[in-house]
């Protein structure tokens, strides 16, 4: 599956962490880790099996828990409405 994040947030990466700004709601999201990695894929274009196996070589991890760790925080996302299905 493919997403993309809504082109009304502004993001940056400060220190290793990645800021999320959704002006419309008046809200802050903080993400780092995974989180971090996963929405810079998403922001970058890049597909899901590519942004698993980032996470599973950044975080020395096996490529099941990679994408078992994509799948719940785009779900994440999607319930937050910050990121859309294509």
């Amino acid at each position: 599956m493919a997403y993309k994040i809504r082109k009304d947030l502004a993001y940056r990466r400060i220190a290793g962490e990645v800021y999320i700004v959704d002006a419309a709601k008046s809200e802050m999201r903080e993400l780092n880790g995974p989180a971090a990695l996963i929405w810079e894929g998403l922001a970058a274009g890049k597909k899901g099996e590519a942004i698993a196996s980032a996470i599973a070589e950044e975080f020395e991890t096996d490529a099941a828990t990679a994408r078992a760790d994509l799948a719940a925080f785009t779900e994440e996302l999607l319930a937050a409405r910050l990121i859309e299905k294509l």
